[in-house]
């Protein structure tokens, strides 16, 4: 007899499965992730702090931002500015109170023509 997956594994499925169609150059927020999903952004933000080391080394995590292009304010020590130098490399820029620079040009909304 096969086991169901619990709720928080299938949502953790379907958030690193949006997480890795954020195209390069482009950003995301939980909040954009948790509509789609039907979560809150506390519950995508919980799963992306929760990432395995393989995980965060294989998936655009720095991808995703807070509400407006903020880069969070919890992650401005060595990991925010891993994520800002990672958006600057893909040409994504960030003001120096670490907010989007063209946010609307840059955001991608998830789930646009596929199933999530």
């Amino acid at each position: 007899m096969s086991r169901k997956a619990n709720p928080l594994s299938r949502l953790r499925a379907r958030v690193l499965a949006i997480v890795a169609a954020i195209p390069e150059g482009r950003v995301t927020t939980y909040g954009a992730i948790a509509r789609v999903l039907r979560a809150t952004p506390r519950q995508v933000a919980f799963i992306l702090a929760h990432f395995t080391p393989e995980q965060s080394a294989t998936l655009p995590w720095f991808r995703v931002v807070a509400a407006g292009g903020v880069i969070s304010t919890i992650k401005l020590g060595a990991v925010g500015r891993r994520q800002i130098a990672h958006l600057h490399a893909e040409g994504v820029e960030v003001t120096a109170r670490h907010t989007i620079i063209d946010f609307h040009a840059v955001f991608w909304q998830p789930g646009r023509g596929r199933a999530v």
